[in-house]
């Protein structure tokens, strides 16, 4: 179905929509304006199985969220009528070449754990889920706001098995479909991390503490990262005040030298020492070799479990030491299919949903979530995955080649069609 433009239309005869301001996503944004009270709103669209976030919004009240005004459904589609934000997105101020200042930088990271540490004490607290620049709202003024949350979840004293974030935001356990409070703590070390941009090196000479703060935030094991939103605001807040009153110069000669060796040593070393890393696909061949022995072809059901289970923890390491997009992605495939040996289809198909969640425009990740939809008999959802695998095909959104798979996948749909 192509999209119809809301412009110029009428909501509930009372919002009268002006123009579209953003969109892709979950949801397109239009400037509306209030014909009873003269106001400019902004109105989200949604699907209507999209509307828990109008429900999480309603129950928020903070000063760096933007507040629901009103909310109503049509048709297919609900609307959510929200406070009018002037400004720009953090993305938006890198792209056109602002430069922050260590000072700003700290600001931001004040002002946004400080919101996080609302969210994460509501009850039930709430889990953002995909905090970055593009999230963040920074007005002419100066005044933040944290906007979208379609991908927000409430914790209700569970582990949450969900697939959020944004590839290079989202923490570790994300990738595994698990997001708690700590999750966003990460996203926000990378927010700030990327604000810096390429001038790393001159941030930490300045001020090498925010540096620090950063790499705490990002701990790849959620132990070692700051313990709550809380902890690392309070951080951040001396630090901007010590650099306000000059307490800090007196230590730029001896701590700005160090940074500079603590970089050489955490960026330059690694580097060196790569070449005597296992190569990955010798260290890949090495987890799956299990597969193709006799020990596992002749083995009864519960031992192929117990096969299975060792091979997906092998997996896990080997995701959270190879960075690379092309090994990021076998490895996630490969989990998938490890959990179809194990009959385990919930835990499989949530692996083929992060991958094309954090990987949206690999082809043989479609190919593959497809194919696992149609043997198990999702029939409508894997033709609905074909139907968006053209679109974004046809646009040229897709990298890689066909393989025999996709060619079975499509005879596959269009003969039942037939």
């Amino acid at each position: 179905m192509v999209p119809i433009s809301l412009t110029g239309r009428i909501l509930k005869g009372r919002y009268c929509i002006l123009e579209k301001i953003a969109g892709g996503g979950e949801g397109d944004i239009y400037l509306a304006r209030d014909m009873e009270l003269g106001a400019l709103w902004a109105v989200k669209e949604l699907p209507l199985e999209k509307k828990r976030e109008a429900k999480l919004l309603r129950l928020l009240n903070h000063q760096g969220l933007p507040r629901m005004m009103d909310y109503l459904e049509k048709e297919e589609n609900c609307y959510l009528v929200m406070e009018y934000i002037q400004g720009k997105n953090l993305e938006e101020w890198i792209k056109e070449g602002k430069s922050f200042s260590p000072e700003e930088i700290l600001r931001i990271g004040m002002e946004t754990a400080e919101i996080l540490k609302y969210l994460h004490h509501c009850t039930p607290p709430v889990f953002y889920g995909d905090l970055k620049p593009g999230n963040l709202m920074l007005t002419e003024s100066g005044r933040l706001y944290l906007i979208d949350f379609g991908s927000a979840v409430f914790w209700y004293g569970q582990e949450q098995n969900v697939c959020l974030g944004t590839k290079g935001y989202a923490a570790p356990e994300q990738y595994r479909g698990r997001i708690t409070a700590s999750s966003d703590i990460y996203a926000l070390g990378k927010t700030l991390d990327s604000l810096m941009g390429k001038r790393k090196i001159s941030y930490f000479i300045k001020c090498p503490e925010l540096f620090l703060v950063i790499k705490k935030c990002c701990m790849q094991k959620e132990g070692f990262r700051f313990r709550n939103a809380e902890e690392a605001e309070k951080r951040l807040s001396r630090i901007l005040k010590d650099l306000k009153t000059g307490k800090t110069k007196g230590l730029y000669a001896f701590v700005g030298a160090f940074t500079v060796l603590c970089l050489c040593s955490t960026l330059i070393l690694p580097l060196l020492s790569s070449e005597k890393e296992t190569d990955f696909y010798t260290a890949l061949s090495q987890v799956t070799e299990t597969y193709y022995n006799r020990t596992f072809t002749e083995a009864t059901e519960k031992e192929k479990r117990e096969i299975c289970e060792k091979t997906e923890k092998k997996l896990q390491k080997l995701l959270q030491s190879y960075k690379k997009e092309e090994e990021q992605r076998k490895l996630l495939l490969l989990l998938a299919v490890n959990e179809e040996y194990q009959k385990d289809m919930e835990r499989a198909e949530d692996y083929y949903r992060q991958l094309l969640l954090y990987e949206p425009e690999y082809r043989e990740g479609y190919t593959e979530y497809g194919m696992f939809l149609w043997k198990k008999g999702d029939r409508e959802r894997s033709r609905k995955l074909l139907k968006e695998f053209e679109e974004k095909e046809e646009k040229g959104m897709l990298d890689g080649v066909s393989t025999e798979n996709e060619k079975v996948w499509k005879e596959r749909v269009y003969e039942e069609k037939e």
